[in-house]
């Protein structure tokens, strides 16, 4: 069987997504995530969507090519607008800022369902994001980091329980369970974000704004990298 090319950073979906699911990948692009997942037995179906008909029609193009037009629909849709109809049970949203992540669900209500697993892969402002899922009641049940082509990318596996929650500026940047977890990429990610945020403070001083945030973060990646 030959799969579709696929990148380290789509294979970190796969221990989020449940066996036997319907899965709604948001910003779907060339389909590649639910066309692996559906060869390889990992869900019954899959709905692709995106907010523009190129790269959806390059989608239906890689569907009909591995056969897969009976389990894979497509939907063009803005985020998550149009998805209901196809009652997905997970969903995923990659290639996207963290702010357009959480715009995205609060759109849609019904994402605050218990029985809906989100996989979800900022691209920017992960910190954006988890602020947002703290203070509408998802919970991060776990999160990873993944290197590929040389940037390092976390995916989160997010459910709501209604909980709200408060982390530190560090776990909203990186992760609570990354920072428990201690796992090798940690380290050169907080590497890379101590060197951003000294620069942000520096410019921040320089213009006279308060830089009470990036000094907090700054202390926190400095207690870490000791």
């Amino acid at each position: 069987m030959t799969l579709p090319p696929i990148s380290k950073r789509l294979l970190s979906a796969l221990p989020y997504v449940r066996e036997g699911t319907f899965l709604a990948d948001i910003g779907t692009d060339h389909a590649y995530l639910p066309l692996y997942l559906c060869l390889t037995g990992k869900i019954r179906g899959a709905v692709a969507a995106d907010v523009r008909k190129g790269p959806l029609d390059v989608a239906e193009a890689n569907i009909r090519a591995y056969g897969l037009g009976d389990k894979i629909s497509t939907c063009l849709s803005d985020g998550l607008r149009k998805i209901a109809p196809y009652a997905p049970e997970d969903i995923s949203i990659f290639g996207m800022g963290g702010e357009l992540i959480a715009s995205i669900l609060t759109a849609v209500p019904w994402t605050k369902d218990s029985s809906l697993r989100l996989i979800l892969q900022p691209m920017t402002r992960a910190e954006s994001l988890r602020a947002h899922l703290d203070s509408e009641g998802f919970a991060v049940l776990d999160e990873t980091l993944t290197k590929d082509e040389g940037r390092i990318y976390q995916t989160l596996s997010v459910a709501y329980d209604g909980q709200t929650r408060t982390h530190s500026p560090l776990a909203l940047l990186v992760g609570e369970i990354n920072l428990k977890r201690r796992d090798p990429l940690l380290f050169e990610l907080l590497a890379r974000h101590q060197k951003t945020f000294t620069e942000i403070q520096a410019a921040k001083a320089a213009a006279g704004v308060d830089t009470a945030y990036e000094r907090a973060l700054l202390a926190e990646i400095k207690e870490i990298l000791l």
